[in-house]
């Protein structure tokens, strides 16, 4: 009677081990997934609203002679480069990317979404629509 009881309480013990474990993890839920390209004004809006790191992904000479205010270079063209760079970040941060025309920071943003990254946005036109825009710039 009492081998019984023991095994009953060990089985009592495991079930609600085990119904413990099913209950935390259906709390926890995945990063929300977010990629997409922004016009201008709402890349510069989201960019204002605060909570993002800005990337240009252009090259050193391009940055130099013009960039959006706050951004960081980490040039798509040089692979070594550009992959130490992200291995340095945060994928689940929030990023906005831009280039000359987009073509690069597209092909950035798909790079970061293949390896991890969770929210990505790209300035659709780049930072040449950004200018037409008349939107600010440092040099």
């Amino acid at each position: 009677m009492n081998k019984y009881l023991l095994i009953m309480l060990i089985a009592l013990i495991i079930a609600l081990i085990g119904a413990i474990v099913y209950i935390s993890s259906m709390n926890k839920q995945p990063a929300l997934k977010s990629f997409g390209d922004f016009a201008p004004q709402v890349f510069d809006q989201e960019l204002n609203a605060g909570g993002y790191t800005l990337i240009d992904v252009r090259t050193i000479d391009e940055f130099k002679a013009g960039h959006i205010v706050n951004a960081k270079q980490a040039d798509f063209n040089n692979p070594q480069e550009f992959s130490r760079y992200l291995a340095s970040l945060d994928k689940n941060w929030k990023y906005l990317i831009y280039c000359r025309t987009g073509i690069r920071s597209a092909k950035a943003m798909q790079e970061m979404q293949d390896k991890g990254f969770t929210n990505v946005h790209d300035l659709v036109g780049g930072y040449a629509a950004w200018i037409t825009a008349g939107l600010p710039v440092e040099k």
